[in-house]
């Protein structure tokens, strides 16, 4: 009995460095002097005492929960180092050569975390080793080394821990996954032709999924990754999967530093109060209410919104957890039952008193005797843009308020069932707010990683005219001067960044500027035709292409937007060196610029 308990005891123990608990004793002790002096504040009605002792708590609090944390902080390195012997042996069992580099090694997690996360690192290591990582004398003849690499790497990124675990193997066919998928009855091959090469791979991560001709104990032993994704969502973590075929696999894991205290973003639904988790959260947005027609649509059965010419689907979470909706009336500020279901409906027939429906026609056509709600500022949308694993949707809801750092507790066994739930917290009012559970809450909307508003999407693009949808292309509009407008593919364009105009160099004949290290070369549309030079200005945007494996620059005057229209070049009219033809685009006779033609004019 006595040896229990003291393996008990052992299991539950930490080391803590002493300088760390002495720092704790001083900050206890800060504690206590500030606490004096706030009651002494209190007491005597003096106010400036009472405002610098609460400021000294709020920092001393601040200082008090880090060192605290710090004290569950164990290094990576505890399980990282186990590897190099679990390599060694599984490729000395398959007859493989095999490299294991360690990075990041020193990088602190929490103790529940890293106890967590041992079983889905063991398995993607041994997935590298058994499905990543070739036979010497396959990799002999596609010209690689004979030893294979794989590479554990941990670093801290925006407040989370970053793992990725790299092989330089054959990678993932995109195409043999589909068709697996489909044999085994996941998807159907209607699903498989819609999706990305990307989305294909991700069907690894499905329940029931694998590639494996049979079952051996070297890396899943009939286990899927959807136990990886699990495990690595229970934490609240994200898994993000990027592979090229014959080049290797690189798989990242990102994870909270504790489960104690988390970064999180406080929405809210009908007045209550939810949490989502800053590691889920990728972006907001407020869509106001004149722009809810045009940028939030309906695909299918599905509300989707329109982001930089991206269909996301999008959930609202008062359906999801079976709120009634409701709205406040802006005139007379009483609440009333909201009766628009859609997000992109606008007011029905049935939305309108009987009165407000012309009787003289039997198609019941609407009158809109009543101002539009749309109009008012209250009806516009919020949304979080979230993502977990393979889901990516907007999450709409009626507020969005501060990011806070929330403490999390565990939900109450009256809890346990309802899965839109991953713990809860106490807010500032004393008041307790849910925390989402994102990939849960996408689970209950019925979304897939390919969701069925995508799918909708295809159908609906593949009953449309073939001639008109192969002439769509994507463009990136900007102007030159106020009245030359030029239009990119915007698929050429690798990022847009904006510079100060004093930061412009000369060097002989060239344009330069200081940019990521190295030297960017910069041009404008007056060196290579007829054209106004650009209106000086203090900042300038610069479009940065790719040309024969370098970097350059083409400065632009804004507005910069992005469209999609069918392309309709007429080639002869406008056409010049460096310019394939113009196109109509919102009224405007638009340049198209071929950007390598450009350069060769330049000899840049």
């Amino acid at each position: 009995m006595t040896e229990q308990i003291t393996q008990m005891e052992t299991k539950s123990s930490l080391r803590v460095n002493v300088g760390l608990l002495d720092d704790l004793m001083n900050l206890a002790g800060e504690l206590v002097l500030s606490r004096n002096q706030l009651l002494q504040g209190i007491n005597s009605s003096n106010t400036k005492s009472t405002e610098l002792s609460s400021q000294r708590i709020d920092l001393i609090t601040s200082e008090l929960q880090e060192a605290i944390m710090q004290t569950r902080m164990q290094p990576i390195e505890n399980i990282l180092n186990k590897y190099a012997r679990v390599i060694r042996d599984l490729s000395h069992q398959l007859g493989k050569s095999i490299d294991l580099v360690l990075e990041g090694k020193d990088v602190e997690l929490d103790k529940t975390i890293l106890e967590t996360i041992n079983d889905p690192l063991t398995h993607l290591v041994r997935n590298a080793v058994d499905h990543g990582i070739e036979m010497p004398e396959q990799r002999r003849r596609n010209g690689k080394e004979q030893t294979g690499k794989i590479t554990i790497k941990a670093f801290h990124d925006a407040g989370q821990v970053n793992i990725i675990i790299s092989d330089d193997g054959q990678g993932l066919d995109p195409h043999n996954i589909g068709n697996s998928a489909v044999s085994k009855g996941l998807i159907t091959e209607k699903q498989v032709q819609a999706m990305t090469d990307k989305q294909k791979m991700e069907l690894i991560f499905m329940p029931g999924f694998s590639t494996a001709k049979e079952v051996t104990d070297i890396s899943g032993r009939g286990v899927g990754m959807d136990v990886v994704i699990t495990n690595i969502e229970s934490l609240g973590g994200v898994i993000e999967l990027d592979s090229v075929p014959g080049k290797g696999t690189d798989i990242q894991i990102k994870l909270p530093l504790t489960l104690a205290i988390i970064p999180s973003q406080i929405t809210s639904v009908e007045n209550e109060r939810y949490a989502i988790p800053q590691v889920n959260l990728d972006e907001l947005l407020r869509i106001t209410a004149s722009e809810v027609a045009e940028k939030i649509e309906r695909v299918g059965d599905a509300d989707v919104v329109r982001l930089r010419g991206e269909l996301l689907p999008l959930v609202d979470l008062a359906q999801v957890l079976g709120m009634e909706k409701t709205y406040v009336d802006p005139e007379t500020s009483e609440i009333h039952p909201e009766r628009r279901m859609n997000i992109s409906d606008r007011r029905s027939k049935n939305h309108l008193d009987i009165k407000d429906v012309n009787p003289k026609n039997s198609s019941a056509q609407i009158v809109r005797s009543k101002e539009d709600r749309r109009k008012q500022d209250i009806s516009a949308v919020h949304i979080a843009v979230v993502s977990a694993g393979t889901y990516k949707y907007g999450l709409v809801v009626d507020q969005l308020h501060d990011s806070e750092e929330i403490v999390v507790k565990p939900v109450g066994r009256h809890l346990k069932k309802c899965q839109a739930y991953a713990g809860a917290t106490i807010m500032g009012d004393g008041k307790v707010a849910l925390i989402l559970d994102i990939s849960n809450i996408a689970q209950m909307a019925k979304l897939f990683s390919l969701s069925d508003t995508m799918k909708a999407l295809e159908e609906t693009q593949a009953n449309t005219n073939t001639v008109d949808r192969d002439n769509r292309e994507s463009l990136l509009t900007f102007k030159n001067s106020d009245s030359e407008y030029f239009a990119v593919p915007i698929d050429s364009v690798e990022r847009i960044e904006r510079i100060q105009t004093a930061h412009i160099e000369r060097i002989g004949q060239n344009k330069v500027v200081q940019y990521r290290g190295g030297a960017l070369v910069l041009f404008e549309l007056s060196q290579i035709g007829d054209f106004k030079p650009l209106p000086e200005k203090q900042f300038r945007e610069v479009l940065v292409f790719r040309v024969n494996e370098r970097e350059v620059g083409l400065l632009v005057s804004p507005p910069l937007d992005s469209l999609e229209t069918v392309m309709d070049i007429d080639k002869g009219t406008l056409a010049q060196p460096g310019i394939v033809g113009s196109v109509i685009v919102n009224g405007h006779t638009t340049l198209l610029l071929d950007i390598s033609a450009a350069v060769d004019i330049l000899s840049l």
